[in-house]
């Protein structure tokens, strides 16, 4: 069964890379680009070893996915789609070494953003609409997408464990009679908004690939772009503002969209997070907008920090509301004023808050998710209160629903796993030659999958310049990211593969 969903998952991937080498194939004739050839040899491959093993799952004895089974499928599958999906990047020569070709690949699927690339605008279409759909497709994911599609292949397996495993932020309550008529509606969702946004971006000073590519990066809030100034290269407001719309819808809970659809108006309304990731909208711009206008007077800055400042309200308004919804979705797309390195030191605690946060679960967002956040203060507000009155017993209430007390035990122990992966990979990079804040903001930004980090990582740099450990672990720190921390850990634990 493992060596035919392994099979089937690299068939998608071939899927992609010919859809990729028809773009290359159109360009090379219109614009004379080199790259399809590289397209439809990687495609060969990863198609060969997924027939080979679909065919060796055939021939085996049919058994279902057990729970350890699916954790280890869902892991694997994610390093085996970087491994092929970096080959284009090596044949055609857009980095000349494994270790840059694996983190921007994983950087793609993982959905974070982060590149060593400083030439985006020199690389041709097959290239950058590559880098597109890798990100479009860890979006969701492609065993959410399997499940969705191919139903059949995980036949009588755990779907709803194989289900959490790949997308443990989203909310596994189904939203259908079966998780793979769940699984369909999340990407009808999904492509539906894909397709709204791409036509948004194409009514606007974008041409149609631009377009395209876009709209596959802001839904899966990816942040990869077909330009080196991101977003800023076009230079328009009303690309901004769609941007920042559709940034917004895509780190909701994918789940609303079909309570709305459906009329479930009291579902949307009663919901606590989607209140809370919108009021942290609000108030964080707000926040930035206030400290662009009271920075030169409550801090040390300089002249050129200044003229890196948006000057007119609507520009305060705007950079701020990008730069809160970018960070938030964990999109990680830079606007027209987006080098948040040269605004000062007032803007970097808040840049990094919300960078850890991020959106809601069941969306496309990366972070710990703001629902875990909301659990956290709540769970702080009992224990207080316990101690305060200790015969009363209170409960964590989230949308009106009662939080059992393993549901709590799992976001304390997020919590403390987080702080400890922090500190190791803070130690790790410093040794690796990365000045502490560097380091600690680079670990931030790709466990979050949000993508720029500061320093010589920040929105006016690239990964390129750090050392080999460190773009290895900072990969490993994505998939981490976007699996989250126990889908990894259970995968390093004895007991989890001895237990019956």
């Amino acid at each position: 069964m493992k060596s035919k969903l392994f099979g089937v998952l690299l068939l998608i991937e071939t899927a992609a890379l010919l859809l990729t080498a028809a773009v290359a194939l159109h360009y090379q004739r219109v614009a004379g680009e080199g790259d399809a050839r590289y397209f439809l040899l990687t495609a060969g491959l990863t198609g060969a070893v997924g027939l080979l093993l679909y065919n060796i799952g055939n021939s085996q004895k049919k058994s279902n996915l057990q729970i350890r089974d699916t954790f280890m499928v869902v892991a694997l599958s994610w390093i085996l789609f970087s491994v092929f999906g970096m080959l284009p990047f090596l044949m055609y020569g857009t980095v000349d070494n494994v270790t840059d070709a694996f983190f921007e690949t994983m950087s793609g699927f993982s959905t974070t953003g982060a590149t060593v690339l400083g030439n985006i605008d020199q690389q041709p279409h097959g290239i950058l609409f590559w880098r597109s759909i890798m990100q479009w497709l860890g979006g969701l994911g492609v065993v959410v997408f399997t499940l969705a599609f191919i139903p059949s292949v995980a036949k009588g397996s755990k779907k709803m464990s194989l289900f959490a495993a790949e997308a443990p932020g989203l909310s596994v309550e189904k939203l259908a009679p079966t998780m793979g008529a769940t699984s369909r509606l999340l990407w009808i969702i999904y492509i539906a908004l894909t397709l709204m946004c791409a036509i948004a971006y194409a009514l606007g000073p974008m041409n149609r690939f631009d377009a395209v590519c876009h709209a596959l990066t802001t839904i899966a809030t990816g942040g990869f772009s077909t330009h080196q100034a991101s977003i800023g290269y076009f230079q328009s407001n009303y690309i901004e503002f769609v941007c920042i719309f559709f940034m917004l819808l895509s780190g909701i809970n994918f789940a609303m969209y079909h309570f709305l659809f459906n009329g479930r108006f009291d579902v949307i309304r009663k919901n606590e997070e989607l209140r809370w990731y919108l009021l942290a909208i609000l108030l964080f711009t707000v926040l930035f907008v206030a400290r662009f206008y009271f920075a030169p007077r409550l801090d040390v800055i300089t002249d050129e920090q200044l003229a890196s400042h948006p000057q007119t309200t609507l520009d305060r308004i705007r950079t701020s509301l990008f730069h809160v919804v970018a960070l938030l979705s964990n999109t990680g797309f830079q606007g027209s004023n987006y080098d948040y390195d040269t605004w000062g030191r007032l803007f970097v605690i808040p840049t990094v808050v919300l960078m850890i946060v991020g959106g809601c679960a069941g969306s496309t967002s990366g972070g710990i998710k703001m629902v875990r956040v909301i659990v956290l203060f709540k769970y702080i507000k009992k224990t207080v209160y316990e101690l305060i009155h200790s015969s009363s017993v209170y409960n964590v209430k989230v949308s009106g629903q009662i939080v059992d007390d393993m549901a709590l035990k799992r976001v304390v122990s997020f919590f403390s796993l987080f702080i400890l992966l922090f500190m190791v990979n803070v130690v790790a990079l410093s040794a690796a030659g990365m000045s502490l804040e560097d380091g600690a903001v680079s670990f931030l930004t790709c466990f979050s999958n949000y993508g720029p980090g500061t320093g010589i990582t920040g929105p006016s740099g690239t990964f390129d310049g750090i050392s080999n450990f460190a773009k290895w672990l900072l990969s490993f720190d994505m998939l981490v990211g976007r699996l989250e921390i126990f889908t990894i850990l259970l995968l390093f634990t004895r007991s989890f593969w001895r237990a019956k």
